[in-house]
């Protein structure tokens, strides 16, 4: 029963994490575009909503599999490090997600401009890290993941 509820943690806080990384990339661009003078529709605000959270898939899917290494990784040092525990997942997802960023950056982009639009900046940069560390919230809370 245990690894079931731990499935179901895992899987609800990798939705959670790509829908906030979604929301947060894509204000991020919404945000630099109306910086340069680009007026936008709440409709059109909304569909290129839809539109990221439906063509972000592939990044969604690196950020299940970081997630997947961040969690495990927690799970191991919370057990060494007990002081850790209550934020080893929301931690080990901000970890997680900010590893992400930079090994695609730094390969897919050749380290050159950046490969995730929303996180050009140190602000999106983080933002990005604050949806994996909520996702690590999720997912201490619905696995029960604070205790030892």
């Amino acid at each position: 029963m245990r690894i079931i509820k731990v499935l179901a943690a895992y899987v609800v806080s990798v939705v959670v994490t790509y829908a906030a990384a979604t929301v947060f990339y894509t204000q991020q661009i919404l945000a630099k575009q109306a910086a340069i003078g680009a007026v936008y529709t709440p409709a059109q605000q909304a569909e290129t909503y839809l539109a990221n959270f439906t063509g972000l898939t592939i990044y969604g899917a690196v950020i299940a599999v970081a997630l997947l290494v961040a969690f495990v990784v927690a799970a191991i040092l919370k057990r060494i490090l007990k002081p850790l525990a209550p934020i080893a997942y929301p931690l080990a997802g901000a970890a997680g997600v900010a590893a992400t960023i930079l090994l695609i950056e730094n390969t897919a982009a050749a380290g050159g401009a950046g490969a995730i639009g929303g996180a050009r900046d140190a602000l999106g940069f983080g933002l990005q890290c604050v949806a994996g560390g909520i996702g690590g919230l999720v997912f201490a809370w619905i696995a029960g993941g604070g205790r030892r």
